[in-house]
C-alpha cells in the first residue's frame, strides 16, 4: 500500500490529496514496523513499542517528524502545542496554483505546482522531498537495503 501510494503522489505531484495520503501511509508504516514479529499486548505496551520505533526513525531521519506532523494534522485538524511541531493545523497544508488554477493573467506556463506546508516559522516546506526521504528510509529498514523508488 505504501509504495503505490508514494508512487502515485510522485506521478501527480500537484494533487494535494495524493500528497496527504502518502504522508498518512508513511506515518503509519512505523506502527507496522513496531508491531512486526511481536505478540499482541495491552494497548500501553503496544504504544511504548510504537513510540520507541518513532524515536528510532526520527533519530535516523529528521524528515520523519515533518511527515508525522502532516499526517497528524490532517487526521486531527489541530494539534496540541505541548510538543514543538512544524505543522500544527491542517490549514497549513496547501499547494501552489498551476496555470489552470491561478486567476486569469497570473498563471505561468510550465510553472511548478507544489504541495507544501506553511511551517511554524512562516516558510513554505515542500512535501515531496520529505515523502521521498522517509520512504527511502523505511524501505531500507524493511528490506535491509537502500532503494530508489521507481521514478
Amino acid at each position: 500500500m505504501v509504495e503505490p501510494t508514494v508512487r502515485e503522489f510522485r506521478n501527480a505531484q500537484h494533487e494535494l490529496r495524493r500528497g496527504l495520503l502518502a504522508a498518512l501511509v508513511l506515518n503509519h508504516m512505523v506502527d507496522h514496523l513496531a508491531q512486526e514479529n511481536e505478540l499482541a499486548a495491552d494497548r500501553n505496551e503496544m504504544n511504548k513499542r510504537v513510540s520507541a520505533k518513532r524515536d528510532e526513525i526520527f533519530g535516523e531521519c529528521h524528515e520523519f517528524q515533518f511527515i508525522r506532523d502532516v499526517a497528524d494534522s490532517i487526521k486531527h485538524a489541530k494539534l496540541t502545542a505541548q510538543n514543538p511541531r512544524e505543522v500544527s493545523s491542517s490549514s497549513q497544508l496547501t499547494g501552489s496554483a498551476g496555470l489552470f488554477q491561478a486567476p486569469f493573467g497570473e498563471g505561468v506556463f510550465a510553472e511548478a505546482v507544489e504541495i507544501y506546508a506553511v511551517v511554524e516559522n512562516g516558510l513554505e516546506k515542500p512535501l515531496l522531498p520529505a515523502v521521498n526521504v522517509v520512504f527511502e528510509k523505511l524501505y531500507s529498514i524493511i528490506s535491509g537495503n537502500p532503494t530508489q523508488l521507481n521514478r
